[in-house]
């Protein structure tokens, strides 16, 4: 069991190299596949929001000649880092599905419905590699995560900026015994069957007891998982820092958990650990609704 395709979307900002370099470290065990979608709004949509406005010709052409430039600095970016990255990791560039003994890759791009683009290429793919939206996202890469967790059925790795690649040995799994959950670690089982350790961390509650976190971390070594279990008590802590503090002190390098165990808009009025980790999260995670 392995992913075979990874989809790593690009839009020519600084997040490229490190979904990139994402990418490559998930490819790397089963020498798989990457498809690189460059993804950019249609220049005329920057017409949408002034309908309705009186706009001289003149205005809307300016508007239109920026949002040309626009892309098309984009598209420069990106297909610089792409460039860049294929040169300095050895990874292959291939036009159709030829065998290769090695990790390859194919870079395409997808013009006008951003969402719509990510969600199609992402239900054709294994996993996603994407970068955490941090304190100054724009819209469109904060809707971009959430296209790629709510609509493509798929696992999305969230990495932070910082990056930096390096194989997968430890991983810690958020069990809270939700629907949400349990598929996050199916989906993630191609990483958690090759990792050396597996910590089952769990806030521990009346409806989380200590004997069904054990049953589950049993559950996983029938898979030759060498799974064990990291108890604590809730009592109002927070459970988004505590969960990445018990992760790290496992030595964890990737947390997988489920997406929005509670509604999306219950999660966005009222705060939540999934908003929690897409926003601020400090280490890799792999999340699946």
């Amino acid at each position: 069991m392995s992913y075979r395709i990874i989809l790593a979307p690009v839009t020519g900002s600084d997040s490229d190299r490190p979904i990139l370099n994402a990418a490559m470290t998930l490819a790397g065990p089963s020498k798989s596949h990457i498809q690189v979608l460059f993804l950019h709004r249609d220049p005329q949509d920057v017409m949408v929001p002034h309908i309705g406005y009186d706009l001289s010709t003149g205005m809307i052409d300016s508007l239109i000649l920026s949002a040309n430039e626009q892309i098309g600095y984009a598209r420069e970016q990106a297909k610089s880092c792409y460039t860049t990255w294929l040169q300095e990791t050895g990874v292959t560039e291939v036009s159709d599905s030829t065998e290769i003994n090695g990790i390859t890759s194919a870079y395409v791009e997808a013009i006008g419905d951003m969402s719509g683009s990510l969600a199609r290429a992402g239900r054709m793919a294994d996993v996603i590699c994407m970068v955490r939206s941090g304190d100054n996202a724009g819209f469109d890469e904060e809707t971009l995560i959430q296209t790629a967790l709510l609509d493509t059925g798929k696992p999305v790795v969230l990495v932070p900026s910082s990056l930096s690649p390096e194989a997968i040995t430890s991983i810690a799994i958020a069990w809270n015994g939700t629907r949400e959950a349990a598929r996050a670690v199916s989906l993630a089982m191609p990483l958690l069957e090759a990792a050396d350790s597996v910590s089952v961390v769990a806030g521990t509650c009346d409806q989380v007891k200590p004997e069904d976190v054990t049953a589950f971390a049993e559950s996983l070594e029938r898979h030759g998982i060498n799974a064990h279990a990291n108890m604590f008590a809730l009592n109002g802590a927070d459970i988004t820092k505590r969960l990445q503090d018990e992760a790290h002190k496992g030595g964890a390098q990737l947390l997988v958990m489920g997406a929005y165990s509670h509604s999306r808009l219950r999660e966005s009025v009222f705060g939540g650990v999934t908003n929690d980790i897409v926003n601020a999260g400090q280490m890799p995670v792999l999340m699946a609704h």
